[in-house]
């Protein structure tokens, strides 16, 4: 039985969860449904369609701290509503961060392990071991970062890694990089960045944009000054090429935190105090000339309430996200300068993690199979 073109338009508009247990329906649907070039299109028609994908910690039943990815979806009047994700793996540990989504699929990681998911579909992948060593030690991750290569029609997972020897960092250690390609399910090395520095480990940094990944970067001390020089480290995902970004000039790493976003498809940087006595949020937006050449210009200052800790991410180009002190999510509108505290909730559980990590996401149907996904 042939699945008529007005089936196919209607079946590409519904959610996965509905198409799921559409499979069922008939052979004919069954087919359909898992058809690449029918999940292609049923991406392109959710492009419009973006959700929240909100990472945060919860306590269980037994007492004991556990990760949670959870989708939130915003209503015409603002009002949200919360879609819990049962993760299908068993090696869970409340420390994996999100590294990445692209086209509904999400890179979790610990340094130590790295995961593929697709929440929609339950799909997931446990990615390989390193593959490189030096003198005999092992890699340890410094940093991980998911994309998708359009060149290619792949997923790409790269990973810059330093050298364990008996417990302790191997100073000076080599930086090197590896790639993971989703379709080949290995890892493979590349040229590590030819400037000076690495990237660093920082939840709520790390983003994937456009075929381009970024991380918070650190390089050689300041001369006759402590501390580092602070900047942006980026990665093309076709060309496979390293990238630096210097940040605006008035920030001060003893001063500020910062946290990468995206507005009108245009980067941000918020710059925020570490002292809870200093409370404004300056968002940079990112220009580039026509020979590249990066510039930053201050678009606003938020002077929060709340007990406002740190921004998560632009739902639209008028709200924001923001996560509060004593662990709520608060929605601020830029245009009224509103706040309005949500009824989700987040916990600590380490000095050096974040109670959430957010990114627009889009719902898909895109497998972990290593099938090409031409659009």
């Amino acid at each position: 039985m042939v699945v008529s073109d007005v089936v196919i338009q209607i079946l590409s508009k519904l959610p996965p969860e509905s198409l799921l247990r559409f499979k069922s329906v008939c052979k004919s649907w069954y087919v359909l449904i898992n058809d690449p070039k029918f999940v292609a299109k049923h991406l392109l028609d959710s492009f419009s369609h973006k959700h929240v994908l909100l990472k945060r910690i919860l306590t269980n039943n037994f007492g004991k701290k556990e990760l949670a990815l959870s989708i939130l979806k915003f209503s015409p009047d603002r009002s949200v509503s919360v879609m819990d994700i049962n993760l299908p793996f068993q090696e869970i540990n409340p420390f994996f961060e999100v590294c990445g989504h692209a086209h509904g699929i999400v890179c979790l990681s610990d340094l130590d392990n790295a995961f593929l998911i697709n929440p929609m579909t339950s799909q997931f992948r446990k990615l390989p071991p390193s593959i490189l060593t030096f003198r005999g030690c092992s890699a340890v991750a410094l940093a991980i970062g998911f994309g998708y290569d359009a060149k290619s029609s792949n997923f790409k997972v790269v990973r810059m890694v330093g050298f364990w020897g008996n417990s302790i960092m191997l100073m000076p250690s080599p930086i090197r990089v590896e790639i993971y390609d989703l379709s080949k399910d290995k890892w493979r090395e590349i040229g590590a960045p030819s400037f000076d520095g690495r990237a660093s480990w920082t939840p709520s940094f790390d983003m994937y944009h456009e075929g381009t990944f970024y991380w918070w970067g650190c390089g050689e001390p300041r001369i006759n000054e402590a501390g580092r020089i602070e900047h942006i480290i980026t990665f093309d995902m076709s060309e496979e090429v390293f990238g630096k970004i210097s940040v605006p000039k008035s920030y001060d790493d003893k001063k500020h935190k910062t946290s990468l976003g995206v507005l009108n498809r245009s980067i941000v940087l918020f710059v925020y105090p570490f002292e809870s006595n200093e409370t404004n949020i300056d968002i940079w937006e990112m220009k580039k000339d026509e020979s590249s050449v990066v510039s930053w210009s201050k678009l606003l200052t938020i002077v929060p309430t709340f007990g406002i800790e740190q921004p998560l991410l632009f739902v639209s180009c008028e709200e924001l996200l923001m996560e509060s002190r004593n662990g709520h999510v608060i929605m601020y509108n830029c245009k009224t300068q509103e706040f309005k505290k949500l009824p989700i909730e987040g916990q600590l559980i380490g000095v050096e993690t974040n109670r959430f990590e957010a990114t627009l996401y889009i719902k898909s149907l895109v497998s972990l199979e290593g099938r090409d996904i031409e659009l």
